[in-house]
């Protein structure tokens, strides 16, 4: 669906001009978009929730991808991109329980474009069962339940197990980094390793 969205300049600032998305990626200009990644813990298990992008998607359908996300829409703020956990996942989220990871900056070929985007990152402690997370189809195929410790370890590992919670079935799935939306940042580890440290109860750097 398209909307409207601030163009921002290099360094994150907005511009003053205002865009429909599809635009931005046509033109390649500078947005923001909201990225929450959502961890929990199940009979003392960890464990990271990946979202599957529905195939109807104009870019990466069918890939896995952050818990739940989206663009800015022109004058919001980062913590306005609450809105999405619930739209796509059903969960309605005070802003005290966000913790924010840092701005990441992604400069990424698309069909008909280039996207570049500074995406506003926040972890979310939810230990709702994935079962139960009511799914945006438009947007959200699936969501995958992987063990926090496997989703550090994916890369050297080469592939892990996972639980894919669709249409109110579950399969046991393998998962490997060609099946997420390519980043060069090590984004799925940095992130899980963040997620291990809340659940730790220590101090939870910015990694961006």
């Amino acid at each position: 669906m398209d909307e409207l969205i601030d163009v921002r300049d290099e360094s994150g600032g907005r511009t003053g001009q205002v865009v429909w998305k599809s635009e931005a990626h046509w033109r390649g200009l500078w947005h923001r978009c909201f990225h929450c990644w959502i961890f929990g813990s199940d009979s003392g298990e960890p464990y990271l929730i990946v979202q599957r992008r529905a195939a109807t998607k104009d870019t990466w359908p069918g890939y896995l991808d952050v818990t739940a996300a989206g663009h800015l829409a022109a004058g919001e703020e980062p913590v306005d991109g609450l809105r999405e956990v619930e739209e796509e996942l059903g969960l309605r989220v005070d802003p005290g329980r966000l913790v924010p990871l840092g701005t990441r900056r992604v400069e990424q070929e698309i069909p008909g474009g280039l996207d570049r985007e500074f995406h506003d990152v926040f972890l979310l402690r939810d230990d709702t069962p994935p079962g139960n997370l009511r799914l945006q189809r438009e947007e959200v195929e699936a969501v995958l339940h992987i063990g926090l410790d496997d989703a550090r370890a994916l890369g050297a590992a080469g592939s892990a197990p996972a639980r894919e919670y669709r249409d109110g079935e579950v399969s046991e799935v393998r998962v490997s980094v060609p099946d997420f939306v390519p980043n060069t940042d090590d984004y799925l580890r940095r992130v899980a390793v963040a997620a291990r440290a809340a659940l730790d109860g220590g101090p939870v750097e910015r990694i961006f």
